[in-house]
């Protein structure tokens, strides 16, 4: 039998791609938007929000915490999860959705998400910012 594995190679692209904007209404500043608990979140900086240790660790983490879920695996399931979260000002992670994949796929990736450490957060005009992070996730059997 094969053994699943599980293809991170979108998440090098996206460590390393600029915010993807939430909005495309260009009629008004779009780079910061309500969060959560009121405060602005920027969703584009001039330095994105990142996992300690660059995308070598993050891929890392995910091998150690991302598990392919024995259902999918049964159904022969890949494909992309993209999740969303915001990076506060201290680097904790929270608000984490997954906005795309299969929902086996996306539980998960949400799971991996609880365990992850605080990543460095985004560079707004020489502060640190709350900001958004969209991160596709890959699954893939091989």
């Amino acid at each position: 039998m094969k053994r699943p594995i599980t293809v991170v190679l979108l998440a090098i692209f996206a460590m390393l791609s600029p915010a993807i904007a939430l909005s495309q209404d260009t009629s008004k500043d779009t780079s910061a938007m309500d969060a959560p608990n009121g405060d602005k979140a920027f969703t584009k900086v001039d330095i994105e929000s990142s996992f300690p240790g660059g995308s070598s660790a993050w891929l890392q983490f995910l091998q150690k915490h991302l598990v392919y879920p024995n259902k999918a695996v049964r159904k022969r399931i890949e494909g992309t999860v993209v999740l969303q979260f915001i990076v506060d000002k201290d680097g904790s992670v929270y608000d984490v959705q997954a906005l795309s994949g299969d929902p086996l796929l996306q539980q998960a990736a949400l799971k991996a998400m609880v365990n992850t450490p605080r990543w460095i957060p985004a560079v707004q005009n020489g502060r640190k910012v709350k900001s958004y992070k969209k991160q596709p996730i890959v699954f893939s059997l091989q």
